[in-house]
C-alpha cells in the first residue's frame, strides 16, 4: 500500500536520480519534469510562496507525474512545517541551515513516531490514507522511509560533518555552494572559490566514510563535463536547475535569438520595457 521511498530505492540499485527545485508549485511544470525524466521535485518552501494548501497539491501531482516529492521547510527547526509536509505525502524534508548532530535530532523528533521520535498521530491526512485502519502500517512506513536531509550551507555544518553523517537518520545531505559561500564571506564564488573548494572536499569524504548520499552537481550549468565532474567527486543524487531560473533563461536566450535573427534586416525590435525589478 505504501511504496518505497524512490530515492533510497534507486541507491540501492547503484542509479543516479535526477531531481529539481520547484518555486512556483505549478502543476503543469511539475508534469514536465514528470515527462522529461527526472525522478523526483524539491518542492520549496523556504524562499518561494508555497503554502500549506498548495504544497499538498503540488505533492500530489508529482505522484501522478511519476516523481517523488520532496519538500524544503522554511526552517530546520519548524515543527509544524516538517509535519504538514508529511502529513501532504512527502518522502521527505529537505533541513535548510543545520549546523550541528542536534539540529538534526531535533527535526527527526518532529518527522518519526515513537518510538524513533514525538510526532503526534492523525489519521485524517493525506499521507495516512485518511483512514486509521492502515495507521500502525503507516507509521512503519513513515519511520522507515521518511528520509531528513541535512543541507550543508554553514561553516557550522561543515566543522560538524562527521557527527551529521554519523546519525542513523542521516542517508543523504546536500551541498549548499551558495549559501555557504555567503557565509564565509566568499560572496557568489559559489565553488569557484577555493575555501568553498576544500569545504567541499571535506563534507565528501565525511558522506563517504559514513555511506551518506551527496546531493550536489552543477545546479545553475548542467553541462555533460560538469555532471560528470561531480559524479567523479563523488555526487549520487543530483539537482538541477530551478523552475523559475530555468524559464528565465529559456526566456532570456528566446528574446536574444529573435533579435539576432532580424538584425540586419528592414525591421526592428522594441526597446525593452521597463520592469518592477529591473537587474
Amino acid at each position: 500500500m505504501f511504496m518505497r521511498n524512490r530515492l533510497l530505492e534507486m541507491l540501492e540499485r547503484n542509479e543516479i536520480p535526477l531531481g529539481m527545485q520547484c518555486f512556483t508549485g505549478d502543476p503543469a511544470l511539475i508534469e514536465v519534469m514528470g515527462l522529461t525524466g527526472f525522478d523526483f521535485v524539491m518542492i520549496d518552501g523556504e524562499h518561494s510562496g508555497n503554502d500549506v494548501r498548495a504544497l499538498e497539491n503540488s505533492v500530489r501531482i508529482a505522484e501522478r507525474a511519476g516523481l517523488a516529492a520532496f519538500v524544503r521547510v522554511p526552517d530546520r527547526s519548524d515543527e509544524t512545517g516538517i509535519r504538514r509536509a508529511l502529513e501532504a505525502g512527502a518522502m521527505g524534508i529537505f533541513l535548510p541551515m543545520v549546523r550541528s548532530a542536534e539540529d538534526v535530532k531535533e527535526a527527526a523528533k518532529f518527522a518519526f513516531f515513537p518510538p524513533i521520535g514525538e510526532r503526534g498521530i492523525c489519521p485524517a491526512t493525506r499521507a495516512a490514507r485518511y483512514a486509521f485502519r492502515n495507521f500502525d502500517e503507516y507509521t512503519a512506513w513513515n519511520n522507515a522511509e521518511v528520509a531528513l536531509i541535512p543541507m550543508i550551507e554553514h561553516p557550522e555544518a561543515v566543522a560538524n560533518i562527521d557527527e551529521i553523517c554519523a546519525l542513523d537518520a542521516v542517508k543523504i545531505i546536500v551541498f549548499g555552494a551558495g549559501d555557504l559561500a555567503y557565509a564565509m564571506n566568499e560572496g557568489t564564488l559559489m565553488m569557484k572559490s577555493p575555501r568553498v573548494q576544500e569545504a567541499y572536499r571535506t563534507v565528501l569524504r565525511s558522506a563517504q566514510k559514513h555511506g551518506v548520499a551527496v546531493i550536489g552537481g552543477p545546479v545553475l550549468d548542467p553541462s555533460p563535463a560538469a555532471c560528470r565532474k561531480s559524479l567523479d567527486d563523488g555526487v549520487r543524487i543530483f539537482c538541477l536547475g530551478l523552475d523559475t531560473l530555468g524559464f528565465r533563461r529559456f526566456c532570456e536566450q528566446t528574446v536574444a535569438s529573435l533579435n539576432a535573427g532580424i538584425e540586419g534586416s528592414a525591421f526592428k525590435r522594441p526597446p525593452a520595457p521597463v520592469s518592477a525589478f529591473p537587474d
